[in-house]
């Protein structure tokens, strides 16, 4: 792993997206946690609490939204891991595919007659 984590970012990436049965989420999950790369791993919790805040088009893809993050954010390898822990966290206890809204600590900012449902 070591070796491997040595290698520039967007040739390892490129790599392990030519392994079959690695995609974009799986890949920079490694790059991000086994690697130690800056890269933010979007999963569908993420795609889930931005849209129903309004933050992005429900059916935004996959690169587009990490660049949401990438290009927001330094690439801060433990800011990337806590951000996406917390979105993890966040959609397994309130933000379900039925929304526990109520109790939830994002529910300051979701917008006034914002959907639930995405």
């Amino acid at each position: 792993m070591a070796r491997m984590a040595r290698r520039p970012l967007a040739e390892l990436r490129k790599e392990l997206l030519g392994v079959h049965g690695i995609g974009p989420e799986t890949a920079d999950d490694i790059l991000l946690y086994a690697c130690g790369h800056p890269v933010f791993v979007v999963d569908a919790y993420t795609r889930r609490i931005l849209a129903r805040h309004g933050l992005v088009r429900p059916n935004i893809g996959y690169e587009e939204l990490r660049a949401v993050f990438e290009t927001r954010f330094p690439a801060d390898v433990p800011m990337f891991k806590e951000y996406h822990g917390l979105i993890v966290h966040t959609a397994k206890e309130f933000c379900r595919r039925t929304p526990q809204c109520a109790q939830c600590p994002l529910r300051a900012r979701l917008k006034r007659g914002q959907p639930l449902s995405v």
